[in-house]
């Protein structure tokens, strides 16, 4: 006798079938079915009938898809400035010219740049190119040589094995042997085959900065006739950097995929991306099918995302208990815990930024950064462009070279746009009003208040946004937290 039977299937577990009940049963635990996303599944005999079976095997590469679009953020982030270096007339190839990303619209499209400095940015394939050569000058500069998935390889600038007296890499690929050469190189390996080279030279705007940014070299190491190129900008229209939407989304992934070593730790997720129809050696020709679950997949995934990244879950990562900022990096520079892969965690900050280096993430008092983040508005939800809003800064920033307050658009988290062309408040560029205490107040807002112009950020109505404060030189006060931060204050 066949027996009809219904079952919950929870999607996420991708486990098994257990627990299946019979249909008078199930009834009373439908909500929950409908809560996670599955429900009218049909056994027959303990056999999903086949349009179940496929509404099932529909489901899991569904939930693939979106875990898959979390697990990817730092590298189709990462494959957004090789676009946009591209964009600028870099080789597709990758043989290392480098392009500069300076001032309010030449990073404008950059994820949460500040405006104090310029970012030499190079990829070179060392798969196709081979080893690559990357020299940095002496100069206050901070940045690395990272892999694809944006974990760093070295730290190089103030903060980095050359203390800002420069270094020349000789950067080799995975597998790669290191060729012969004199002893005036540093040899790095990167686990895979693109390596970035990305950093940002803080000296103040003038002769001694241009002179800092002309010392930057990269090129492949076999071929020395392209040292010296002139490096590529664009100051108006900047590319966008942050990972696409829809179906774009998945090419730009299946272009890393196809060039890149399988790391042991991913295995599973290209056991994942197979069944969506992106496989190493293959084409990607995905079935209309397939395209509507990956569009679809990435629409949840970038929503997941936007919450994962705004009202952070991360033990530890608020980083008051009584206001509403965030510690920005809540990851370790390797992407790894003690106890797990931090892919959530990477996730979280890949969605809002770029390029992580060990010295963005100090715990102590000297060369380096530290990162704060406020995403919600006192009155709930994200900061609204057309209402003003302000932040008393108090007196004496524990930031040994200089802090910086800048805003961001929510939803390309990039600089916002406004007419004065000016997203960032900084204490080593603006003339900032100072309080009789010491205090600073900023403010943001479609109009300043008369008198504080040099401390306001314009936005305007439909826009929606967030903020970075960031520390440059953190010094003790900022760590033991004897000085804190207010928060972001709506002016009635």
């Amino acid at each position: 006798m066949k027996i009809k039977t219904a079952c919950l299937v929870a999607a996420i577990a991708f486990l098994g079938l257990a627990g299946c009940k019979e249909e008078a049963e199930a009834k009373d635990i439908a909500p929950s079915a409908e809560k996670y996303g599955v429900s009218n599944i049909e056994f027959v005999s303990g056999m999903p009938t086949p349009e179940s079976s496929k509404r099932i095997f529909d489901t899991m590469d569904y939930y693939s898809g979106v875990m898959v679009y979390l697990w990817s953020l730092p590298a189709v982030g990462l494959q957004g400035w090789e676009n946009a270096n591209i964009d600028m007339g870099a080789n597709p190839e990758l043989d290392g010219q480098i392009s500069l990303y300076t001032g309010y619209d030449g990073a404008g499209g950059i994820l949460t740049p500040n405006t104090a400095v310029t970012y030499l940015i190079s990829f070179v394939n060392t798969e196709t190119q081979g080893p690559a050569v990357w020299e940095i000058p002496p100069g206050k500069t901070a940045g690395y040589v990272g892999d694809f998935w944006q974990r760093p390889v070295l730290d190089v600038g103030v903060a980095g094995k050359d203390r800002g007296k420069g270094i020349k890499l000789l950067i080799v690929g995975p597998d790669q042997e290191v060729p012969e050469h004199d002893d005036s190189y540093t040899v790095v390996r990167s686990p895979t085959n693109v390596v970035w080279l990305g950093t940002r030279n803080m000296e103040p705007f003038g002769p001694g900065h241009d002179k800092v940014t002309a010392g930057f070299d990269s090129y492949p190491f076999n071929k020395p006739e392209l040292a010296g190129r002139k490096k590529l900008s664009k100051p108006k229209d900047a590319f966008n950097l942050y990972q696409p939407h829809g179906m774009e989304f998945w090419k730009n992934l299946n272009t890393i995929i196809q060039r890149e070593k399988m790391l042991d730790r991913d295995q599973f997720f290209y056991g994942m991306l197979k069944n969506l129809g992106i496989e190493k050696g293959k084409p990607f020709n995905p079935s209309p099918e397939q395209q509507e679950l990956l569009i679809e997949a990435e629409r949840v995934g970038y929503m997941m995302s936007i919450n994962n990244t705004f009202q952070k879950r991360f033990e530890g990562s608020r980083y008051y208990d009584d206001k509403r900022w965030f510690t920005i990096i809540v990851m370790s520079p390797d992407q790894v815990d003690e106890t797990h892969g931090q892919m959530f965690e990477r996730a979280s900050y890949f969605h809002e930024a770029l390029g992580s280096t060990y010295a963005m993430k100090v715990t102590e008092p000297g060369p380096g950064s530290a990162y704060l983040g406020q995403y919600e508005s006192p009155e709930g939800g994200g900061f609204d462009g057309a209402k003003t809003y302000k932040l008393v800064v108090p007196a004496d920033v524990p930031a040994d070279q200089f802090w910086a307050m800048t805003v961001y658009n929510s939803h390309s988290r990039t600089l916002i746009r406004n007419e004065k062309k000016q997203a960032e408040i900084n204490s080593a560029l603006h003339e900032l009003t100072v309080n009789d205490d010491g205090s600073t107040t900023i403010y943001i807002g479609p109009a300043a208040p008369e008198g504080f112009e040099n401390n306001w950020i314009q936005t305007k109505e439909g826009q929606t946004w967030f903020s970075y404060f960031r520390f440059y030189g953190p010094s003790m006060p900022y760590f033991d937290k004897s000085w804190q931060l207010n928060d972001i204050e709506l002016v009635e």
